[in-house]
């Protein structure tokens, strides 16, 4: 496979796992989560981040999935 289909198969498996993330986002009612947004922002840039995980770095759970681990990045 040559440079440039590999960079195209890797922009299509980023493009899938922003469709999917958002998809699940939606349906969980939280698509406006600062951190749902900062793992789409990362998947629709087609860029390699060694910093982005931990993610979150604070686990969603009920009491704090409709805000935001967001402010400690």
């Amino acid at each position: 496979m040559s440079v440039e289909e590999t960079q195209n198969r890797e922009a299509d498996i980023m493009g899938q796992a922003y469709q999917v993330i958002a998809q699940i986002a939606l349906a969980a009612d939280l698509f406006d989560n600062e951190d749902v947004q900062r793992a789409l922002n990362y998947f629709s840039a087609n860029e390699y981040r060694e910093d982005f995980l931990p993610f979150p770095s604070n686990p969603m759970t009920p009491s704090n999935a409709k805000t935001s681990s967001a402010e400690e990045y």
